[in-house]
């Protein structure tokens, strides 16, 4: 399975969008895509038709993934193994629900991400 983060979710609804070519290769690598419900508010925050919405239902079959207790208790192990900065919190609990997915996260951020990867996150090669 593979995650998308943020950046991603928004490259999907987006043509213009300066990532929006790097959802064909994705689809075309045949895993399933899902993404964690911190990705999925922060891309909800954005002003999305239902057009839009229903066109990324059919690319995120792999579904949201919720937040609960054991994606909590290891962003906030990721957040101070990584001594993260307090902008980065949302970065750890989308790096927490990929890891425990065993989910590879798709990113176009990923020098954010990669502080996580000795901790068991994968990411995506783009």
């Amino acid at each position: 399975m593979i995650h998308v983060d943020t950046n991603f979710l928004i490259a999907s609804v987006d043509p213009s969008h300066k990532h929006s070519n790097l959802w064909r290769p994705l689809i075309a690598s045949g895993d399933t895509i899902g993404t964690s419900a911190v990705a999925w508010t922060e891309f909800r925050s954005y002003s999305i038709s239902y057009d839009q919405l229903r066109a990324l239902d059919r690319l995120i079959l792999g579904g949201i993934l919720p937040f609960e207790r054991a994606q909590a208790d290891l962003a906030g192990e990721l957040f101070q193994k990584t001594n993260s900065r307090r902008k980065n919190r949302l970065d750890s609990m989308i790096a927490a629900t990929a890891i425990l997915a065993e989910a590879a996260l798709a990113t176009v951020n990923q020098a954010d991400f990669k502080s996580f990867t000795p901790f068991g996150l994968k990411l995506h090669r783009l």
